[in-house]
């Protein structure tokens, strides 16, 4: 079967970041990001008139279309896969009856809550003949909601080859912070003084979007850190004492896979697919909101170096779980799974 790749990059994300990565890790596979000659105009028009509620769909959505028709004028057997299902997904598999020997499927990434707030015409998505859910905790509802039983949990990936501790950045005392999607920065602004309070020389990475700084509460400690390079964020990485991440929901989050990556403990929330994700190590999950619990969690681990390397340690080891060399293979099997 050939695998013909529908790429999306979200902006923000660093080159070595990001579910796009798995197209380097794939073999033999096509892959569609509209780079072809079309009329502006005409593509805009098209995704002006395409219905948002059914998965975001712009003009760069509507080349992507075009190019892939291209791909499907062929009589081989092709498995069409959407890196994001929540955009880009519209037109041509509304008329897949004329693709035979085309199967589609797609990798969701957000939560059951936003999904639902944000794609409220299913139509589409409903003709997928599968769904790789990054999220343990999306797949029985991506099966109830879109009626697919082919779903399969196939975790995110992190390339563990870039992102690698060093001991020799480490700088004490140090937290980081990293994103803006589904964070939970009232948490985080109620913690950082009082962490600080009991750490006198605490110092706290931010990295995040330009447009979010306004959400974090200004302080003595904290730096924030914008349109870094992938080399100046595998530092800041490797410099932390550990990852502080407050989250409101999450299915797979980037930045606490490359934060084990690089050998982090984790003080994060116990939502969505965090459990899953960081099973058997020795990183912590705080129930949501629950700034004590937060606040005593990150003073204690500051204060025992020990501890920090043990958990750092389990950190990286479970990292390689999730080497995109891995989740390749997990996701070459998936491909077998799908009938066309």
């Amino acid at each position: 079967m050939n695998p013909i790749i529908i790429h999306h990059r979200s902006s923000h994300h660093a080159t070595n970041s990001g579910y796009a990565r798995i197209i380097d890790f794939l073999p033999k596979v096509e892959v569609v990001n509209g780079s072809i000659k079309f009329p502006y105009r005409v593509a805009k028009l098209i995704s002006k008139n395409s219905n948002q509620l059914s998965g975001n769909y712009d003009t760069s959505s509507v080349l992507k279309e075009i190019e892939l028709f291209k791909h499907l004028s062929n009589n081989k057997k092709q498995l069409v896969h959407y890196l994001n299902a929540e955009r880009d997904i519209r037109h041509l598999i509304n008329y897949k009856q004329f693709f035979k020997n085309t199967a589609f499927c797609g990798t969701f990434h957000k939560p059951a809550s936003i999904l639902k707030e944000q794609i409220s015409n299913t139509k589409y998505l409903k003709k997928l003949d599968g769904a790789i859910a990054v999220g343990n905790n999306q797949v029985d509802f991506l099966k109830n909601w879109l009626k697919i039983e082919n779903v399969k949990y196939i975790p995110h990936g992190v390339d563990t080859y870039f992102f690698v501790p060093d001991p020799l950045k480490k700088t004490a005392h140090t937290l980081l912070f990293v994103g803006q999607h589904l964070r939970d920065f009232d948490t985080f602004n109620y913690c950082i003084p009082k962490i600080a309070e009991q750490i006198k020389d605490l110092k706290v990475n931010v990295i995040l979007r330009k447009e979010y700084v306004k959400q974090i509460q200004p302080h003595s400690t904290i730096t924030i850190f914008n349109g870094v390079d992938d080399v100046a964020l595998r530092a800041l990485y490797q410099q932390a004492s550990l990852l502080f991440l407050p989250l409101k929901d999450v299915t797979a989050c980037n930045s606490i896979l490359e934060a084990m990556a690089c050998g982090l403990p984790i003080v994060t929330s116990d939502v969505g697919g965090n459990t899953t994700y960081i099973k058997d190590t020795k990183n912590l999950l705080i129930p949501p909101k629950d700034v004590d619990s937060f606040i005593e969690s990150v003073v204690a681990l500051l204060k025992n170096e020990e501890e920090l390397k043990t958990i750092g340690n389990s950190s990286r080891i479970k990292s390689l779980e999730y080497d995109w060399r891995e989740i390749a293979k997990q996701i070459e099997m998936y491909y077998e799974s799908i009938e066309v």
